[in-house]
């Protein structure tokens, strides 16, 4: 694969989707409804786990890959066999994520919901400290997923 292409590839179906729900927040601030307060809403967003949607969203397209290729898998029998073996391993494991993604960005919508209801005057503590098991569990599936979505493109190129 030439690497101006995986470069370029790497850089919309795994960095577009990392980094510009969080470049974009900022965003927020131009407005007087959000002004001062864009890096409480950034680090909201990952607290809640809302880069479990991005881990979907590259899940889908390793699935798509895989699949793709799965219908494409030429050479001999045993190529054959040990090809599809690992098409169905990363297809297997793509929709793990997802499925654990859903019920995780699930969770962290309901932990949110609780928060917001048990601060006073309606106000979320955003208090330093330990960052939530969510954020940390999103962040790191997040990396995950980049890594396997990039591996299986590699693989199936």
């Amino acid at each position: 694969m030439e690497i101006s292409r995986f470069v370029g590839w790497l850089i919309l179906n795994v960095g577009v989707p990392l980094l510009a729900p969080i470049a974009l927040l900022p965003l927020l601030g131009v407005g007087r409804m959000f002004k001062g307060r864009v890096h409480e809403l950034i680090v909201r967003s990952l607290r809640e786990g809302q880069l479990f949607w991005t881990v979907i969203a590259m899940c889908a397209a390793a699935l798509y890959e895989a699949a793709v290729h799965l219908g494409e898998l030429t050479g001999t029998p045993a190529e054959i066999s040990l090809g599809r073996t690992i098409v169905w391993t990363a297809i297997a494991w793509h929709v793990a994520i997802i499925i654990i993604s859903a019920v995780l960005v699930l969770l962290g919508t309901i932990d949110a919901a609780d928060d917001d209801a048990r601060a006073p005057s309606g106000t979320a503590d955003e208090g330093v400290g330990k960052p939530p098991d969510i954020m940390v569990v999103s962040i790191c599936m997040s990396i995950a997923t980049a890594v396997s979505f990039t591996i299986t493109h590699v693989w199936v190129s």
